[in-house]
């Protein structure tokens, strides 16, 4: 049933980027990630799951007959961060949206469409929305009931992207990132180190290049994509590991990397830090990459993903008068959606219907008529068992035909 549908998120509306990262789901590398996300999953009893985590938001949407609601939302954030008991406990249950049914599915739909995200009208988030439920999927969390709500969500935001002005010269928190970079009036032999080469990055990486930079050195935990992006760029590419031993300097540092801990602390700042100065730092990831004594240090300007809050508001209200027409869109394809698991849910009973059938005429064959058929001339041996396979599909098709008469239109 489409109640079985369960979502829970906690956004940029109830925190900052710096306090969101308490509600992500660590891991140390991909197989503990899966084996997390599966633990989850398997605690609460649910069937499948979706998990997607942006600088903005995070997401748990599960499907399951096993019921889930506002007190397990609590205790699957506790499950997935037991700090939380120090740190938000008191407060909790106020930070979560829980939606059900059609109104998480309306939740996918607006959070796709980039209806509901910091920054209205940017595209990445529908990006990273078909990249989690390719991981999710890869990894056996996401069956049939995914599939069908994932290929609903891409159609329905497809079409707010094609028929409304929402995504009109599109904007993203990179590009919102890169406009504060820009106001400081950076000479172009600015000394620019990219830490992490990953969707971000890149498209920091094409920014940079688009505005003339060209001292720009790359860090990577994998050196072969930090090696594919600096040929693209023309930058020099090193191994994360060699950050340590960097002393060239730097006059801008641009951070984005699936690390749980600071990797610009201040240790590794004042290594980096050969020859003093006014430094700008763009930190955004999150968790953040950049810890909280550089971030506020005297000669440090630290743009970060709440920096931008403010450009973010002023892009939601040039927008606003596109909201009202895509929702427009979206209820649409919502009672399309409903249709389409109407009748996915009328295949799924008659699913097994053949292979029932087929057990019943060959146990009628090989069993309770056996000897009988045995005893009767070749043909008509040979038309009985014609006729068996004749009424096997006849007695398929008829039940078939008549659930789809009373299916919803399509």
């Amino acid at each position: 049933m489409i109640t079985d549908f369960s979502l829970i998120t906690i956004t940029h509306k109830q925190l900052n980027a710096e306090d969101l990262k308490h509600f992500i789901v660590s891991y140390d590398d991909e197989q503990s990630y899966s084996e997390r996300l599966h633990e989850i999953k398997d605690r609460f009893a649910q069937e499948e799951m979706l998990y997607l985590a942006t600088c903005n938001r995070v997401i748990f949407f599960f499907y399951g007959k096993t019921a889930f609601n506002e007190h397990h939302a609590v205790d699957l954030l506790h499950f997935v961060n037991p700090e939380l008991a120090k740190t938000h406990h008191h407060r909790i249950d106020k930070l979560i949206e829980f939606h059900q049914g059609m109104n998480a599915i309306s939740h996918l739909y607006e959070v796709a469409s980039s209806i509901d995200s910091l920054v209205i009208g940017e595209r990445e988030i529908f990006r990273q929305f078909r990249q989690a439920y390719g991981k999710c999927r890869q990894m056996g969390l996401c069956g049939d009931a995914m599939r069908i709500v994932e290929k609903s969500v891409v159609k329905a935001a497809k079409d707010v992207y094609t028929n409304t002005e929402i995504g009109a010269k599109p904007v993203s928190v990179v590009s919102l990132a890169i406009q504060e970079f820009l106001k400081h009036k950076l000479p172009k032999s600015s000394r620019i180190l990219l830490i992490g080469s990953g969707e971000t990055n890149t498209t920091v990486g094409r920014f940079l290049k688009k505005y003339n930079y060209e001292d720009i050195v790359i860090f990577n935990r994998t050196f072969d994509n930090a090696l594919k992006l600096s040929e693209e760029i023309g930058a020099k590419a090193f191994h994360l590991k060699e950050l340590e031993d960097y002393r060239a300097g730097f006059d801008v540092i641009f951070a984005c990397t699936s690390a749980q801990d600071p990797i610009i602390n201040a240790r590794m700042y004042d290594m980096l830090d050969v020859d003093g100065g006014d430094k700008v730092i763009i930190d955004l990831a999150i968790p953040h990459n950049v810890s909280t004594d550089v971030a506020h240090a005297q000669h440090v300007e630290y743009i970060s993903v709440d920096t931008v809050r403010k450009l973010a508001e002023e892009n939601l209200r040039r927008r606003s008068g596109n909201i009202a027409a895509a929702r427009i869109i979206l209820n649409g394809h919502l009672e399309e959606f409903e249709q389409l698991w109407e009748r996915r849910k009328v295949e799924r009973v008659f699913g097994a219907l053949p292979g029932e059938i087929k057990k019943v005429k060959e146990r009628a064959l090989d069993l309770v008529y056996k000897e009988a058929i045995a005893n009767l001339p070749a043909d008509a041996q040979a038309l009985i068992h014609e006729i068996a396979g004749y009424m096997e599909k006849k007695c398929v098709a008829v039940p078939m035909k008549i659930a789809k008469a009373e299916m919803p239109a399509k």
